[in-house]
């Protein structure tokens, strides 16, 4: 028997109360006096969601059907209707479909509200429609499908700086990991999401988050944790006054004592849950009440109230068109009449429930009916019927049954087994009775068939002879061409072995990540070459109480960039332990000086370099100082990002060379700084094929600097590869994430 514990989980935008039907008739009355269409479309939309509440869904659609179609109507700059309307209808109508069960017409509606704000750019509505798809697909069992549509809303949420959206992405990603089983991600998620209404004060949020991590808590079975948090929430939903909110609490602190055997308190906080949803008229939380009460009831053997609660709780599904409920109804009801061993009217319940859970899509509820019709006949004595269906059940189920349930299929299997074995022998028989009274005339027509196979044979026989010699002259020809790529295979493998160790040497020279945690704990580096060595390099040196840290972008890439990279690592170190610089222009003016000296003394005129940006960084004294040869420096100080640009020269061979900017930066606690090379903003990707740019990392930066360095890193990589998708890595790519 499965509870509605996961209600609260999807009802983000759905828990404030109000005085429903006074606010209805407010509403109606507005829309015969609104003269703007506009203001008309947004009236609409709200009174479409409050008969959503109501459970009134043929209301709610009438009114959201109209919102869509005057949206359309409406006269916009390109005369196509009003954009945002029109997503906002959909994405409402899908909703009331969504609630009815009605799972492919919600698809259809939130699906046009993602192509019509994709085409206005109406990113907020179109990440509450991704958002609304994976809901959908959730419900629906599909939680690869929800999974990524949860994190192409978080993406866009992200982007746009929408904190409360990204609380809510996070709560829904943490639903599916809890689905899946994955307890310690669900919980990372909550956390996340509580984190922010936190900072944001939405304490609507900070209730929903408590409860949705007792939830999470409920089902590893840690019963202590599951209730500290529920009882969190509801004094929360208590204070300010969210008579949803509170129902909600009370349901799922009736499921603890449910768990815990106190099925006195499960049915008295189950009761009080189902006074609050009589109150505010939520029909679709009534029957919800009843079912969970029926619930209780059964655990406690009386059957006949059980049985009483779900039959009102069915009553009422069918009367709202809550398709996915009225399933569940039926397959509650059927469990009921399987333990009063009524066998046919169980079936007919659950057979019932099983056309209404196929017809909607759910899974879930196939999966569940299925087991129960297995059981139904397994007590009839039905083992091939119950074999069947446990088969069935296998397919939707996607965890591992246990010993018990392991050993009822065996059984089941091995009785349908032993009838199948029965029916094969007596199939045999009556073959050897056919075979007996064969006549004489088949027997002819028999030797006739053998004769003209025997022809066919022969003929065979020739095209094969003639097809081995053809086949030896290729296996010949095939012997000599794998002995060829054996030799390139094996010439291919010296190659990369070198480069492999070249990669080996190349490390080397560059500082360990725990070098650099030593000296910047809260840190970060993202560093991707685009083949197994690489032009790009990091660098750092401590001297004199002063750190210094660089990104290089050596000219070239693979081997000889990487050639290049020792060349240019091995003049910074010169410049500062054998040549004592340490102001930066300094040091990359040295740098350029024996960077030209090496390559000098080649007769060939090799002309490569390094762009650079470095920084030093003075704890004793609040500074911060900073050079850079055509890559620049950004720094977020005080929620804004701030940029200082770099000479317009390379270390390297440059026409009119000059001396190299030192910038000065008073140190204020908690900036962060970030020192690159231009590979991620010139990767190409993305649906048009185009390059990343500067401006759309800066503000992914700046929308994410709150996040943890780890945090950064991941979101940055992840990003990266979204963008480049399936194209070729262009550049080596180098960032350095520092917070001081």
């Amino acid at each position: 028997m499965k509870s509605f514990l996961l209600l609260s989980l999807f009802s983000f935008s759905f828990l404030f109360s109000f005085g429903q039907q006074n606010k209805i008739d407010s509403l109606n009355g507005l829309l015969k006096a609104d003269k703007d269409d506009t203001t008309k479309v947004k009236h609409l939309l709200s009174l479409s969601k409050l008969y959503e509440k109501r459970a009134e869904y043929e209301k709610g659609l009438s009114c959201g059907n109209a919102a869509l179609q005057l949206s359309n109507t409406i006269s916009g700059k390109k005369g196509r209707g009003w954009p945002d309307g029109i997503a906002q209808a959909n994405n409402v109508i899908g909703h009331l479909y969504q609630d009815q069960g009605k799972y492919d017409s919600a698809l259809e509606h939130h699906f046009a509200a993602v192509k019509i704000s994709e085409e206005s750019g109406n990113e907020k509505e179109l990440a509450t429609a991704y958002d609304d798809i994976g809901l959908t697909y959730g419900e629906q069992g599909d939680n690869e499908k929800a999974l990524e549509k949860y994190a192409v809303s978080l993406k866009i949420r992200i982007r746009i700086g929408d904190k409360e959206g990204i609380a809510q992405s996070y709560n829904n990603i943490g639903v599916i990991y809890q689905e899946q089983g994955m307890y310690d991600k669900a919980l990372e998620n909550a956390f996340a999401a509580l984190k922010i209404h936190e900072e944001t004060g939405n304490k609507n949020g900070i209730a929903l988050s408590y409860n949705n991590i007792g939830i999470i808590y409920d089902y590893q079975g840690k019963n202590d944790k599951a209730l500290e948090n529920y009882s969190s929430s509801l004094r929360i939903m208590k204070e300010i006054g969210s008579k949803r909110g509170i129902s909600m609490c009370y349901n799922n602190i009736g499921i603890i004592c449910l768990n815990l055997g106190q099925y006195d308190k499960a049915l008295e906080s189950y009761t009080f849950a189902l006074h609050m949803k009589e109150e505010i008229g939520d029909k679709k939380g009534i029957a919800h009440a009843y079912i969970n009460i029926g619930t209780v009831y059964e655990k406690e053997g009386k059957i006949d109230k059980a049985l009483d609660n779900y039959v009102r709780a069915q009553k009422i599904t069918r009367e709202i068109g809550d398709k996915e409920s009225v399933a569940v109804g039926y397959n509650n009801i059927g469990i009921v009449y399987l333990k009063q061993n009524k066998i046919a009217e169980a079936k007919n319940q659950l057979q019932q429930g099983l056309d209404i859970a196929k017809q909607i899509g759910s899974k879930e509820w196939t999966r569940e009916i299925y087991k129960a019709l297995s059981l139904c006949d397994s007590a009839s004595g039905d083992w091939k019927g119950a074999y069947q269906y446990q088969k069935l059940y296998k397919l939707y189920n996607d965890s591992v049954f246990n010993t018990e349930s392991s050993k009822k299929t065996a059984e089941m299997n091995a009785r349908y087994a032993g009838e199948k074995k029965e029916s094969q022998i007596k199939l045999l028989q009556k073959d050897k009775e056919k075979q007996a009274v064969l006549s004489a005339e088949e027997r002819k027509r028999q030797f006739l068939i053998i004769y003209t196979v025997a022809a066919v044979l022969l003929l065979v026989a020739i095209f094969a002879f003639v097809m081995f010699n053809r086949f030896r002259i290729t296996q010949k020809q095939k012997r000599i061409i794998e002995r060829q790529k054996e030799q390139v295979e094996e010439h291919r493998k010296e190659i990369i072995d070198s480069i492999t160790y070249a990669k080996r040497l190349q490390q080397a020279i560059l500082p360990s990540l725990e070098q650099i945690k030593g000296y910047f704990p809260q840190s970060f580096l993202l560093y991707k070459p685009k083949d197994i060595v690489a032009g790009d390099f990091y660098w750092m040196e401590h001297l004199d109480n002063v750190t210094y840290i660089a990104a290089a972008d050596c000219t070239g890439h693979g081997v000889p960039g990487a050639m290049v990279s020792i060349v240019c690592s091995n003049a910074l170190n010169r410049s500062v332990k054998e040549f004592n610089r340490r102001d930066t222009g300094m040091i990359l003016d040295k740098t350029r000086e024996l960077v030209l000296e090496t390559f000098a003394k080649s007769s060939s005129g090799v002309k490569d370099g390094m762009d650079i940006s470095l920084l030093a960084v003075d704890r004793l004294h609040g500074k911060v100082f900073w050079s850079g040869a055509n890559n620049q420096l950004w720094y977020i100080e005080n929620g804004e990002l701030k940029e200082v640009t770099a000479n317009k020269q390379p270390i390297g061979q440059v026409d009119n060379p000059k001396p190299f900017t030192t910038h000065t930066i008073e140190l204020v606690a908690g900036s962060t700084f970030y020192l690159m090379t231009d590979g991620y903003p010139d990767q190409f990707g993305g649906p048009k094929g185009k390059k990343y740019k500067y401006k759309p990392l800066q503000e992914l930066l700046l929308a994410n600097c709150a996040l943890t360095p780890e945090q950064q890193h991941v979101l940055l990589s992840t990003s990266f590869q979204e963008w480049k998708g399936n194209l070729e890595q262009v550049d080596d790519v180098t960032i350095i994430g520092i917070c001081i």
